[in-house]
């Protein structure tokens, strides 16, 4: 109930302040939908719907509810699983029912949200954020994770070695292109002529917005690229520029395709070697072999899966018509990643292998001029 009153807090004090028109019934029925919103559920419309949501605004439910499963767990005293499984199952469906309230309260012939999509996507989001907050607080983690073989684990960290180093490269990318652009964004600014609280609002919602702006560029570097509309397309090797909206994030899309723009490639090849290093630790297998083949599959495919998902989530519409279509392509840009990945493990191993040729070449030299050394001594010595 608090993230709900969290989200209407935010919505209320907007509307209050000025950003909105209407009676306070209006304001209650936009924090309804915007808690929803804030779930990743999607909205329906006519002829349409809002699917490309800002994922940062999960950080506010998420963070009420992971600290409302630690406040029941330590209250409770639980510290086994069957006492957090029965309080984590409990609070998932008090959840899930305020979520099918709330979407049923705040359904109208304009707009809303499916009761049953509502029900399942907040049952979801509780069991998993509530659930993770009270096993940890439970102490019960390192059980959790002592059932994942080490071999699991070692993988999972290599590919979070790897996606680590795509996200760090999509952010700063992501700042040096918002940094060229930044008289367009002014710009925007200027024509938008939002008023302080305005300017304040749409602060925050590009902050919400930055996760998904991280998945777009990630999708660039892998090269598939993202969508901004039906007309616009952005990739290192193609540009489709067509009308976007007016929004300061959207300024840092690149007015033409530079010749350098396919160095980007570049980067999955670095986070795949990277990953397969740390994958490795210091036993490299045969880089032809199938032991050596499988990790990299392992690695590669780990990504990828997060890829896929993140995709899914940072894209969608906004409405009807021209911004039907957002963001990157989930199978695609998650199947270049993959294989982008995979190659760059191949090269990562390539490189490995030869400096260890090179090191026992030099070991080899080194002990033969050791040991011409004492050869040449025994010598003196006899002659002497």
């Amino acid at each position: 109930m608090l993230t709900l009153l969290g989200v209407g807090a935010v919505v209320v004090i907007a509307w209050v302040l000025g950003a909105g028109s209407g009676s306070i019934t209006d304001a209650m029925h936009v924090s309804g939908i915007s808690w929803l919103a804030a779930h990743q559920i999607p909205i329906s419309i006519p002829d349409g719907s809002i699917s490309a949501l800002p994922f940062g605004l999960v950080l506010i439910p998420g963070w009420l509810l992971w600290r409302a499963g630690s406040w029941a767990t330590k209250r409770s005293g639980a510290c086994v699983w069957r006492d957090v499984r029965a309080t984590v199952g409990m609070a998932a469906g008090v959840y899930a029912t305020i979520g099918l309230l709330v979407a049923t309260a705040t359904a109208s012939d304009g707009f809303g949200v499916s009761p049953l999509v509502a029900l399942v996507g907040t049952g979801l989001f509780a069991l998993v954020v509530f659930g993770g907050g009270a096993s940890r607080e439970a102490g019960l983690w390192p059980s959790l994770v002592g059932r994942i073989s080490p071999v699991l684990r070692l993988r999972i960290r290599a590919a979070a070695v790897g996606l680590t180093f795509v996200v760090f490269c999509s952010a700063l990318l992501l700042a040096v292109s918002l940094a060229l652009h930044f008289s367009d964004g002014l710009t925007v600014l200027d024509a938008l002529s939002p008023g302080f609280i305005g300017n304040i609002l749409l602060f925050v919602l590009g902050i919400a917005y930055l996760p998904n702006a991280l998945v777009w560029v990630s999708s660039f570097i892998f090269g598939t690229g993202f969508a901004v509309g039906q007309t616009t397309m952005v990739s290192p090797f193609v540009l489709e520029a067509g009308p976007v909206p007016a929004f300061p994030l959207l300024t840092a899309i690149p007015a033409s395709v530079s010749p350098w723009l396919p160095v980007v490639l570049a980067l999955p090849l670095i986070a795949g070697a990277l990953a397969t290093r740390v994958g490795r630790k210091h036993t490299p297998l045969a880089i032809l072999g199938l032991a050596s083949l499988i990790e990299r599959i392992w690695i590669a495919g780990l990504v990828a899966i997060a890829v896929l998902v993140a995709s899914f989530i940072a894209g969608g519409s906004l409405g009807a018509g021209q911004m039907s279509d957002l963001g990157p392509s989930a199978l695609l840009t998650a199947i270049a990643a993959f294989g982008l990945l995979l190659m760059g493990g191949f090269l990562g191993d390539s490189l490995r292998a030869l400096q260890m040729v090179i090191r026992a070449r030099r070991g080899s030299d080194s002990v033969d001029l050791r040991e011409e050394s004492k050869d040449f001594l025994g010598v003196s010595k006899s002659l002497g």
